[in-house]
C-alpha cells in the first residue's frame, strides 16, 4: 500500500468535508484549494481546515487545482452517475492525465475500501484528492466517504499499512516479538555489534531487549518506526534485525538501520535484508527517500549501503559520541526514482 502523506479537498460540505475531518482526527496532514473567501454552501469554511484560497471565487478553479496538485483523485457518491462539480472533477482528471477512482454506494463492489487501497497502491499515490457531491445534493455521501476511509485506513494505522512478513531468497523478515528478547540480547550484546552501532548498549540485558522491542512495536502502531527480525530460512535462526525509523510522512522519507550477528558476517545477509527494506519502503510505503548512517571507521556497512544503490551525501564530522569518543559519520541515501534500476544490484 502506498503511503498516504496528505489528503486534500475543496472544503465543500459532503464528501470534501468528511475527508478533511477524517484526516484531522487521524493525524494525517491535509490541505487543498478552496474558492476565494473560503466559500462553501453553508458559509465560510472553518479556519481549522488548512485550505488555500484560489485567486477567484469560481468553484471550477479550485476543483481543477486540487486535481492538478494531487497524485490521484477519488470521487465518492451515492448515485452512480456524476453531475455538477463531481462530473467536472472527473473531466479535469482526464484532462490532466491524473488517476481517478469513482466509488458509489450502490456499486457491486463488496469492499470499496479494498478498491481504494488498490487504487492508491497501483498508482503510488501520496497526496490523495477526495471529491464528491455536496451535502445538499446527496445528504448521505459524507457518511459513505467516512465509512470507506475508516475501513481503508482506520484499522491499519495511520498509513493503512500493517507490518507483515517480507521474504527474500534466503531470509524472512518478520515483526519482532517479546519472545525474541533473549536471542536479541545474546546476539546484539556482543561487543563487536555495539561497537559499530550508536544505540545498542554493551552489555545488553534481556530486559533492555524487551523494552526495545516494546518501544518499536508502539512506534510502528503510530506509523513512525518498524523493525523486523531477520530469520534464516535454512536454519530458522534469528540472524539480526533491520528496520526503518523516523518515517516522515510529510516529506516521504525514512532512515534505515540494521545489524547482523557476528558469526554470520560476510555472507551477504545484511545486503539482502537491506534490499528488502528498500523495496518495502518504496513500493509499499511509497517513500521518496531512504537514507542511512554509518561510522566512517566501519566501511563494511558503507559497502552494504552502496550495494543496494545508496549514494554518499557527505561526512558529518564528529557527529556522535560513542563510548566517550566523537565519531565521524557518513550519510548515504537512495531516491525512489533511482530504485527501479537497482533490482539486480545484489
Amino acid at each position: 500500500m502506498a503511503l498516504i502523506i496528505k489528503i486534500v479537498s475543496g472544503g465543500q460540505t459532503g464528501a470534501d468535508r468528511a475527508a478533511l475531518d477524517f484526516a484531522i482526527e487521524h493525524g494525517i496532514p491535509h490541505g487543498g484549494w478552496c474558492p476565494k473567501g473560503r466559500q462553501a454552501e453553508d458559509g465560510p469554511i472553518d479556519g481549522r481546515y488548512q485550505l488555500k484560497e484560489t485567486p477567484t471565487s469560481d468553484y471550477a478553479q479550485r476543483t481543477e487545482w486540487n486535481v492538478r496538485d494531487s497524485d490521484g483523485t477519488v470521487i465518492f457518491s451515492i448515485a452512480p452517475i456524476l453531475t455538477g462539480g463531481s462530473k467536472q472533477t472527473e473531466d479535469w482528471a482526464r484532462q490532466h492525465h491524473k488517476p481517478l477512482l469513482h466509488l458509489w454506494r450502490e456499486d457491486v463492489l463488496p469492499l470499496p475500501e479494498a478498491e481504494l487501497l488498490r487504487f492508491i497502491r497501483d498508482n503510488q499515490i501520496n497526496v490523495l484528492n477526495v471529491a464528491g457531491p455536496r451535502a445538499s445534493t446527496e445528504p448521505e455521501v459524507a457518511a459513505f466517504a467516512r465509512e470507506v476511509l475508516e475501513e481503508a485506513f482506520g484499522s491499519a494505522g495511520r498509513h493503512g499499512v500493517e507490518q507483515s512478513n517480507l521474504e527474500t531468497a534466503r531470509l524472512i523478515l518478520r515483526p519482532l516479538s517479546i519472545d525474541d528478547a533473549p536471542t536479541v540480547a545474546r546476539l546484539a550484546g556482543k561487543r563487536e555489534i555495539a561497537d559499530t552501532t550508536l544505540s545498542i548498549p554493551h552489555p545488553y540485558s534481556e530486559q533492555q531487549a524487551k523494552d526495545w522491542i516494546s518501544h518499536h512495536s508502539a512506534s510502528w502502531s503510530g506509523g513512525k518506526e518498524m523493525v523486523f527480525a531477520i530469520i534464516s530460512k535454512k536454519d530458522i535462526e534469528l540472524v539480526g534485525t533491520a528496520g526503518l525509523r523516523d518515517i516522515d510522512s510529510e516529506h516521504g522519507q525514512a532512515e534505515m538501520g540494521f545489524w547482523i550477528r557476528v558469526d554470520w558476517w560476510g555472507r551477504g545477509y545484511a545486503t539482502e535484508a537491506a534490499q528488502a527494506l528498500n523495496q518495502f519502503g518504496f513500493e509499499t510505503l511509497g517513500l521518496n527517500r531512504i537514507y542511512a548512517h554509518h561510522f566512517l571507521r566501519n566501511p563494511a556497512s558503507g559497502r552494504v549501503l552502496e550495494k543496494i544503490g545508496m549514494k554518499r551525501e557527505g561526512i558529518l564530522r564528529e557527529r556522535v559520541r560513542k563510548w566517550g569518543v566523537y565519531e565521524d559519520v557518513a550519510i548515504l541515501s537512495i531516491l525512489r526514482k533511482e530504485w527501479p534500476n537497482r533490482h539486480e544490484a545484489v
